[in-house]
Formats: structure tokens, C-alpha cells, sequence
């Protein structure tokens, strides 16, 4: 292989790429980086088996190969360079030479024949909705996905498609998140699947001008989605999704609706002195025509009142403090609705004006 390519451009993917390496020490060759190099372009490929990441750069190719080389290292050296151009040979599939101006390095190569093939994906499933509505699936649910390693399913997001509608849900056993939005197009009427969270993650980065539209491809076993000749594949979780429809509670004692942003800043506060004790609780008391916001600990305590209109019963609710930051992070509605069952049940946000978004969150029980 002997290629010469654009600094910035070899950096910027390899960037976008490396997020795809593994991070277990199990197979060195999956903490690699492919280059591989043909027809007037550089592919960077990078897998742990469960994410794949494809960048395409134009580059020079004088003579076409493959290599693979420590993704890592590789990042980290490419980063250094401040020259235009870069010189990539690699004559003996062993050692890579990278010639910067006056100067060159060598990197020490893998095997590039043991590099796992990650495969195609069929064509079975495949929907297109416009980046603003896949940007809003994502962001306003996948924080609410699980990180722990013993609930493999509760990891991912589950995308159900019915119709021209797309609903995502994500909950880790304390939170619950919902939203909803109108597809362009879909190839079934109906179908599901759990897409890992960090998949998610990564193809929210990829996403650029909203009104432009992205089609994701599945086939019951993987998701492929390509933008600005990135390609992400990324394995599906298999299992069964907890059926949250049985979760969110409908009938409610009080119905509590308040300024979205004024509410966000009396919880950040709230949390400032919250979160120096261990259970990080917020008290939340509903009153007639307001709800007084509370919290305590050894360095000081808080106690505000917001307006509000308030129809039910008086109540009083905790919840976790970061729980609360969390959904008001990702919401720009200028007023919410607080649904409450009872101080021990689920408590549901929804929006005034729209039906697309919901948030469930679980009280904090509180002894004494």
C-alpha cells in the first residue's frame, strides 16, 4: 500500500472511527484500525464485533493494500502531525511508514488477514425519517438505558414501527422514557428491535442537517446506517423488552402543570445541596396554586415555591435529583405536566401542548 492523503482528513476519520474499537485486552486485533486503500480512497474500519465503524476519505492511491494498524497509537500519533500531506507506504505488510515532510515514522503492523469480516445487512427492514425526529428518538430516551452489564436488554433502546409512526423507548428499572415521531417512509406496517444505546449514540453524531432524511437498514440480526459516506453497523440485542405499556400509570390524584424552565432551575438547585448527601433526594410538595421544592443536607438546605396549576389532591413526592436534570436536559417545551398517582407510585411527565414525549420516574422512598 502507498497512498497520500490530507492530515486533517486521515485524523478527523480516524476520530470517528476509533470510537468502534474494542476496549477488552482479549484480541489485539480488534483494538485495530483497518486501512484499506483502492480506486482514489482510504477506508478506516474499525469493530468489536457488537459496532462497526466505516469512514471513506479521498486520498492518492498509488498502490492499492491493506493494512492494520494499533488504533489507539495510531489516533494518537496522527494527532500530532501538523503537516497538509501525509505519505502512507507499507511494502511488507508488516511495517507502516509515515513520511511528514522532511521526517517519517514507522508503526508496527498486525495481520491484516485476521481481521474479522463484519458482513452485510439484508434489506428486510428499512425505514427513513428526517434527522431531526431521529435526533429527538435518541436523545430524549437513550439516557434512560441501563449500563449494567447483567441487564443485556434494558442496554439497548426498543424502536417499534407501527404505521408512519416511530415510538423508542428506554428504561433502566428507575426511569422510563418514551417518544414518538412520524416516519417518511417504512417498509412494513409494523416491527420492532433493541439497538444498543451506544450504537445510538454514535449514529446521533453522525446526523447533520435536520432537515435532511436518514434511512436505517435491518435484517433481525444487525442495523446499518450510512451518512457522509460514514457506515455504522451494529449488532441488534436479542430478547425480549420489558412490556412498559403495563408501567405507565393513567389514572392520577393530581395533575400538576409548571414552567419547564423555571422548574429545571429550582431543581439545579435543589440538587446543589442534594447531591453532597448519598441519596441525592429532592421533595416536591404539591399545594393548591403551587409546588414548593425542598431539599437538605449537612452543608445547607433549600426550600422554594414555584407557581403552578394544580388540579387534584395535595401531595408530596421525592425523587432523585439527577433523575429530574436528566429529562429537563433534554426537553424544550415552555410547560410540562407532573402526573401523580401517589408518593409511592410512579410519577409521569408529559407535555401540554404535544403527545410525543413522555417521562416516567420512580419516587424515592423515604424512611421516618
Amino acid at each position: 500500500m502507498k497512498i497520500i492523503v490530507d492530515s486533517l482528513s486521515l485524523s478527523e476519520a480516524v476520530n470517528k472511527v476509533i470510537k468502534a474499537i474494542s476496549v477488552k485486552k482479549s484480541n489485539p486485533v480488534l483494538e485495530c484500525i483497518k486501512l484499506s486503500a483502492r480506486e482514489g480512497a482510504l477506508t478506516l474500519t474499525a469493530t468489536d464485533m457488537e459496532l462497526s465503524i466505516e469512514k471513506k476519505i479521498c486520498a492518492e492511491v498509488l498502490i492499492d493494500g491493506e493494512v492494520l494498524v494499533p488504533g489507539k497509537f495510531f489516533s494518537e500519533f496522527i494527532r500530532t502531525l501538523n503537516e497538509e500531506s501525509l505519505a502512507l507506504e507499507c511494502a511488507d505488510g508488516m511495517n507502516l511508514e509515515i513520511k511528514y515532510g522532511e521526517s517519517y515514522g514507522y508503526i508496527r503492523c498486525l495481520n491484516v488477514d485476521d481481521y474479522p469480516n463484519v458482513g452485510e445487512v439484508e434489506d428486510k427492514f428499512v425505514v427513513s425519517l428526517k434527522n431531526m425526529d431521529l435526533k429527538a428518538l435518541i436523545g430524549k430516551t437513550v439516557f434512560c438505558a441501563s449500563t449494567e452489564e447483567s441487564r443485556q436488554v434494558l442496554k439497548g433502546c426498543l424502536l417499534e414501527v407501527n404505521g408512519n409512526k416511530a415510538t423508542m423507548v428506554a428504561l433502566d428499572g428507575y426511569r422510563l422514557a418514551l417518544c414518538n415521531k412520524e416516519l417518511v417512509s417504512s417498509s412494513e406496517d409494523t416491527f420492532s428491535c433493541i439497538i444498543p444505546a451506544r450504537s445510538l449514540l454514535e449514529i446521533n453524531k453522525m446526523l447533520g442537517s435536520d432537515e435532511d432524511e436518514v434511512t436505517m437498514k435491518m435484517d433481525g440480526e444487525k442495523l446499518r446506517v450510512e451518512i457522509d459516506n460514514t457506515v455504522l453497523i451494529s449488532r441488534l440485542i436479542k430478547g425480549d423488552f420489558i412490556n412498559y405499556r403495563n408501567i405507565i400509570n393513567k389514572d392520577f390524584s393530581a395533575i400538576v402543570t409548571i414552567s419547564r424552565s423555571q422548574f429545571s432551575e429550582y431543581i439545579d438547585r435543589a440538587s446543589l445541596i442534594s447531591r453532597i448527601s448519598k441519596n441525592n433526594l429532592i421533595k416536591i410538595e404539591v399545594r393548591e396554586s403551587f409546588i414548593k421544592v425542598e431539599s437538605n443536607s449537612e452543608l445547607g438546605n433549600l426550600n422554594e415555591s414555584l407557581p403552578a396549576r394544580v388540579e387534584g389532591k395535595d401531595n408530596i413526592i421525592c425523587f432523585n435529583g439527577k433523575y429530574l436534570q436528566d429529562f429537563l436536559a433534554v426537553i424544550d417545551d415552555e410547560f410540562i405536566k407532573m402526573n401523580i398517582k401517589a408518593s409511592s407510585a410512579p410519577c409521569v411527565f408529559t407535555q401540554v401542548d404535544k403527545d410525543d414525549y413522555l417521562f416516567l420516574v420512580l419516587p424515592m422512598r423515604v424512611v421516618g
